[in-house]
């Protein structure tokens, strides 16, 4: 059994370190369930956090350089926003204040990943990017809800998660 579960561990392991691989909520997700789902997400350390900016901030300028539809690009960004900030909080220890602050931070950021100009990424690139920025989105939108109903967020957050949990018509 215990060979079985290393073997597991290390495939799932590989595929979290795949360069192509495509940034997810860890954080967010168990920000939204609770203390005891954020404490089992663990702390990460800086060097983390920076990667996992730059994996969210590498897909979504990919997302706009593929011309992936704006409003899922910005949706999966304020998810990204959000995943991030919540990284951020994990790693400093901090809660709600910290978490708005950083999704206002990196909201800055995704404004200038939307004027950057880039070159196309590859036709299978843009095509996961098709499909992973309104799948993220969908996340985001059922964490916010989530937290929401746990009563661990105010309506503080403002008019960014307000849009975020509005689903498009």
């Amino acid at each position: 059994m215990r060979f079985v579960s290393l073997i597991a561990l290390l495939a799932l392991a590989a595929c979290a370190t795949l360069p192509d691989a495509l940034p997810s909520l860890r954080y967010a997700d168990a920000a939204s369930r609770g203390t005891l789902a954020s404490l089992l997400a663990g702390r990460p350390n800086a060097a983390q956090v920076e990667r996992t900016t730059e994996a969210w901030s590498m897909a979504l300028g990919d997302s706009f350089a593929c011309g992936v539809p704006m409003r899922q690009t910005l949706d999966a960004g304020l998810v990204g926003a959000l995943e991030i900030a919540a990284m951020n909080a994990a790693a400093s220890g901090g809660g709600d204040r910290e978490i708005r602050q950083g999704v206002g931070r990196y909201v800055g950021s995704l404004v200038e990943l939307a004027v950057d100009r880039r070159p196309r990424p590859s036709a299978s690139r843009c095509d996961a990017l098709s499909a992973w920025a309104p799948h993220i989105a969908d996340e985001g939108r059922e964490t916010v809800a989530r937290a929401r109903r746990n009563g661990l967020m105010d309506d503080d957050y403002g008019l960014l998660l307000q849009l975020l949990s509005r689903r498009p018509k």
